[in-house]
């Protein structure tokens, strides 16, 4: 199997959950899964979207929240170029390597 290597900002490298406002937010910095909250606007939610297939509530006030303290540069995914390795183009926070299988 061969891999690549990619630079991601550290800020999405953080815990699966966090808490904001009193509630829970699980699978907030993972790639492959939609952010979700513990509560009850979330739960709740009339409202679908699809995100990869899956049927999922959108985003509560409190994911939104939690979104705003992070950088999300992901070098696979931004248009902006990283000048020095190690160093976010976006927010000039640290970086780290990631390894994709392809």
């Amino acid at each position: 199997m061969d891999y690549t290597h990619y630079q991601m900002c550290k800020s999405i490298d953080g815990p699966l959950v966090t808490h904001v406002g009193g509630y829970t937010q699980t699978e907030m910095f993972s790639e492959r899964h939609y952010p979700r909250c513990t509560c009850s606007a979330y739960k709740f939610s009339k409202r679908i979207i699809n995100f990869g297939g899956q049927m999922v509530p959108p985003e509560c006030k409190h994911i939104l929240r939690a979104q705003e303290k992070t950088c999300g540069w992901h070098q696979a995914y931004s248009p902006e170029i990283q000048d020095e390795m190690g160093i976010c183009p976006k927010c000039g926070g640290p970086t780290i390597t990631v390894r994709w299988a392809i």
